[in-house]
C-alpha cells in the first residue's frame, strides 16, 4: 500500500500533539488531522502535573509553556466539617526530581504551542476539517477516509493513530470495545474571575464535601481559575446553566465578592478503556485508548504518558532499532498502566472528594494527616505520580516482565494499586 515512512495522528489534543512532535524530531514524516476548524477554547484540562512536565521538557516544549503557565509550588485539600487545610508542598521532592511543581494554563494555549513547534518540523502537516471515515490496512500500510472541504479523500500512512477522544472514530472503526462505566452524575467546569488569592487557596485545590464538592485550579494570574462541580444529571444544559450563580454560592469562599463567570460547559464523565489499543498498523492513545472523571487529571496525566512511550516504540520500530514487537509492548503496558493505577486513582479521588458519609470523611481527613506527618510517605505520594509513566520497552518483555505481571507482580503505586497523592489508605 505504501512504502514511505509516513504516519497520520488524528486529533490536535496533549496526546497527539506530543505524538506528531516526538516522531517528527525523528525525521519521520507525520501529518496531523483534526474534524475541527480550529483550535478548541471550552473548559478543559489545565493542570500539568509533574510527570507531564516531564514529558514536555523531553519534547523541547517546557520552556514555552512556563512563559505562559501558573506555576504551583503545593496542593491543597479542604476538609469542610473541620475547617482544615491539608496542604502538600512540591518542595518536599526537589533534591528527587526537577519537576517539583505543576504548571497551570489552558489546553487550548498548549495546542497552540505544540502546534507551532510541530510545524517548526520539516516533513510536517496539520490538516483542519478532516473528518475520519474510517480505514483499511495490509501487510504495508493504511489507508484513510476522510472527508475535506474539498470531498471525500484516501489518504495512505504506515501507520495511523488515533488520538481524537473518548468518541474516537479510529476506535470505532477498530471494532474494539470501550469497556467500562458511564457515571450517573454529570459535571459542570467553570472557568471564572474571583480573587481566590486573597482567601488563601492554593492554585490547586480539592474541597471534599459531598453536597457542595469542588476542584479549583488556577488558570492565569488575572483571577481566572476553573471551578468544578456536580450537577443534575437529568437536567437540561440550560438548566444547569441558569444554576451556576446558585451552585457558587456554596462553592465561593465570600459570594458576596465580585466574581465573573466566563465559560461554563457540562460534560459526562466515564471510567472506560479500550479492550486493545493495537489493531496491526493502528493504534490508540490518550482519550481514544481510556477516559476517566478528570479529578485528580489521571486522564490528562495519563495520555501525555501514552504519547511518551509510544514516541520512543513506534520511533523504534520505524527508526529499525526495534522489532515491531514493541508495539505490541506499547499497547499492554499503557492499557496496564490505566487498569491498574489511573482507572482506581480517578475513582478514589472522585470518591474521597464527593463522600457523604460523616464518619468515612472524618477517616479521609485523619488519613490524610497521618500521611502527611510521615515525611517519607509524603515524598512517596508526591512521586507516586511518576508510576504513570509505566515501564519501558524491552525486547525480552514476554518473558521478562509478562510472566511476573501474571503472577499479580506488576508495579503497583498507592492504595488500591494507584497514585497516592491524596494520603488514601483505606
Amino acid at each position: 500500500m505504501t512504502t514511505e515512512n509516513h504516519v497520520i495522528v488524528v486529533g490536535i489534543g496533549p496526546a497527539g500533539m506530543c505524538t506528531a512532535i516526538g516522531l517528527a524530531k525523528q525525521g519521520i514524516k507525520v501529518t496531523v488531522i483534526d474534524r475541527a476548524k480550529d483550535v478548541l477554547r471550552s473548559p478543559r484540562a489545565m493542570v500539568y502535573l509533574q510527570s507531564t512536565c516531564k514529558a514536555l521538557d523531553e519534547l523541547g516544549l517546557l520552556d514555552d509553556c512556563k512563559k505562559v503557565a501558573i506555576v504551583g509550588a503545593e496542593y491543597n485539600l479542604r476538609f469542610p466539617l473541620t475547617g482544615n487545610i491539608g496542604s502538600l508542598e512540591f518542595a518536599r521532592v526537589a533534591d528527587l526530581t526537577p519537576y517539583a511543581y505543576n504548571l497551570h494554563f489552558g489546553q487550548d494555549i498548549l495546542a497552540e504551542i505544540a502546534i507551532r513547534h510541530f510545524l517548526a518540523l520539516p516533513n510536517t502537516e496539520l490538516c483542519w476539517e478532516h473528518q475520519l471515515n474510517g480505514f483499511s490496512q495490509d501487510e504495508t500500510g493504511v489507508a484513510v477516509q476522510v472527508t475535506t472541504p474539498d470531498g471525500e479523500k484516501t489518504l495512505s500512512c504506515t501507520y495511523l493513530i488515533g488520538c481524537d477522544g473518548v468518541h474516537s472514530g479510529v476506535r470505532k472503526a477498530m471494532d474494539v470495545e470501550f469497556d467500562g462505566f458511564t457515571w450517573p452524575d454529570v459535571f459542570m467546569a467553570t472557568n471564572v474571575r474571583y480573587d481566590f488569592d486573597k482567601h488563601g487557596y492554593a492554585p490547586s485545590t480539592m474541597i471534599a464535601d459531598g453536597d457542595n464538592w469542588s476542584v479549583v485550579a488556577k488558570i492565569d494570574d488575572n483571577n481566572l481559575w476553573r471551578i468544578a462541580y456536580g450537577e443534575i444529571a437529568d437536567a437540561t444544559e440550560e438548566e444547569r446553566l441558569a444554576r451556576v450563580p446558585e451552585r457558587l454560592k456554596g462553592i465561593l469562599p465570600d459570594p458576596d465578592q465580585t466574581y465573573e463567570v466566563v465559560r461554563a460547559s457540562s460534560y459526562v464523565v466515564q471510567q472506560r478503556s479500550a479492550t486493545s489499543y493495537r489493531e496491526g498498523r493502528v493504534l490508540l492513545a490518550g482519550d481514544a485508548a481510556h477516559t476517566t472523571n478528570p479529578i485528580g487529571g489521571m486522564g490528562f496525566t495519563s495520555g501525555v504518558q501514552d504519547a511518551a512511550l509510544l514516541v520512543n516504540c513506534l520511533g523504534g520500530v520505524i527508526g529499525g532499532r526495534y522489532q515491531d514487537d514493541a508495539l505490541d509492548w506499547y499497547a499492554y503496558e499503557r492499557r496496564r498502566v490505566f487498569l491498574e493505577i489511573a482507572n482506581p486513582t480517578a475513582i478514589e479521588f472522585k470518591r474521597r472528594t464527593q463522600e457523604k458519609d460523616h464518619d468515612t470523611r472524618m477517616e479521609d481527613e485523619a488519613n490524610f494527616f497521618k500521611m502527611k506527618a510521615d515525611p517519607e510517605a509524603t515524598r512517596g505520594a508526591l512521586m507516586s505520580i511518576f508510576s504513570l509513566s509505566g515501564r519501558p520497552y524491552q525486547p525480552d518483555w514476554r518473558t521478562a516482565i509478562l510472566s511476573q505481571d501474571k503472577l499479580g507482580n506488576s508495579p503497583r503505586q498507592g492504595a488500591h494499586g494507584g497514585v497516592n497523592i491524596a494520603g488514601v489508605s483505606r
